[in-house]
């Protein structure tokens, strides 16, 4: 089975974990990228094999809406020229070419959704407008032979669309080896908070940064890129090395930064209706990796943070509550470890990238009509699940 994933993002480890999964287990894959910003290295001893679109475009910018139609064409293009047997679309700006290609040469169609669009966008936008995004997307997934989400939460935001089949894989990360946990922390004595991701007003960095004024023996490292760039740049002069900045870092670095920080943290700014249903993969990484986290309340992570007893919860933009989750960390090594081991437990047990690789090869085999035939396993159902809504 040949299998093409399109992806309307560059740097995206969610979808290089599920084509790494596909091809380490007998499926042939491609996956199509948009890379807006020419940012995607290209691997070529990869078990798959990647195809870049390169139109420029901007991330995160109603901007985007302009070029849409060129990488629709683009897609439509590359989609009708595969002799792919099962396309797996990701988010609605892809959706759309692939139903027409689904129906013109009559293959499967898988879709995952990893933001509901509608959802993203700013609080000002219009009703009309968010209301039209969302009817779309409802719309063209009802053509999907199997939609996946990477939360149970995040139904509320699909309900009342016709969906055939329904699944949740978790945006985890694959259990990387934390031997590192015991080598020298990033700052030695000094408590250390890592983040690494979208640069974005949302996400707090700067309330973190103001919280980490006047504090002792304690440091910030921030990776990644985005709107906020220029403006994180422009504290490290002032920080007293108490801020650091990294740039763009690949995902093993991010993880390896990850296993060596004492804490991590994740804020989204629960006024973005999408963020209030976040459930990241940083969390799932600091789970992973045997760290607190810190996070915001009004989020479905805050939740999963509380159900698990893996971190800390504060009110979103809150300066004082940030300093003061911060300094209980830092003054209680035993809670800050005790944390992170229950974090830990919870990963191997209900969020592990194993457990997530298995849903994802009971999706594809229900897709394959030889291996229906041949009786394969059917795909169970979270207590969520309905075939038909």
């Amino acid at each position: 089975m040949k299998v093409l994933i399109v992806r309307g993002r560059g740097i995206d480890p969610a979808v290089n974990k599920v084509a790494k999964c596909l091809s380490q287990n007998g499926y042939d894959v491609e996956l199509l990228v948009w890379d807006r910003q020419s940012t995607v290295k290209v691997d070529r001893s990869s078990e798959y094999s990647v195809h870049r679109c390169t139109i420029r475009a901007p991330y995160d910018s109603p901007y985007v809406f302009m070029y849409l139609p060129i990488w629709w064409i683009y897609e439509l293009y590359y989609l009708l020229k595969s002799d792919c047997d099962i396309i797996h679309a990701c988010d609605i700006d892809t959706i759309i070419p692939a139903v027409f290609v689904k129906f013109i040469r009559k293959i499967k169609l898988c879709y995952t959704i990893y933001d509901f669009y509608a959802d993203c966008l700013s609080p000002q936008t219009p009703r009309v407008v968010r209301g039209f995004v969302a009817f779309l997307e409802k719309y063209f997934m009802r053509f999907a032979d199997m939609v996946v989400l990477v939360d149970e939460s995040r139904y509320a935001q699909i309900k009342g669309a016709k969906i055939n089949k329904i699944a949740y894989i978790y945006n985890t990360p694959p259990d990387y080896n934390c031997t590192l946990q015991n080598s020298d922390s990033l700052g030695a004595s000094t408590f250390t908070l890592f983040y690494a991701g979208l640069l974005h007003p949302d996400r707090s960095l700067i309330y973190v940064i103001e919280a980490l004024r006047g504090l002792e023996d304690t440091q910030l490292i921030i990776a990644g890129t985005g709107p906020e760039r220029e403006r994180i740049v422009k504290y490290l002069d002032e920080s007293d090395n108490k801020l650091q900045y990294l740039g763009l870092l690949s995902y093993d670095d991010v993880i390896k930064k990850s296993l060596l920080a004492d804490m991590l943290f994740a804020f989204y700014d629960p006024s973005t209706p999408n963020n209030r249903y976040a459930s990241p993969n940083k969390l799932f990484e600091s789970m992973m990796c045997g760290k607190p986290i810190l996070t915001n309340e009004g989020t479905s992570m805050a939740d999963i943070v509380r159900t698990e007893n893996c971190g800390i919860i504060v009110p979103y933009g809150d300066v004082d509550a940030i300093r003061n989750a911060i300094l209980t960390l830092r003054n209680d090594p035993a809670l800050c470890k005790r944390l992170g081991e229950n974090g830990r437990r919870a990963y191997e047990t209900k969020y592990s990238w194993n457990i997530m690789e298995e849903r994802l090869l009971k999706i594809y085999r229900g897709l394959d009509p030889v291996q229906r035939q041949a009786g394969a396993t059917a795909l169970p159902e979270p207590h969520t699940t309905r075939n038909r809504l």
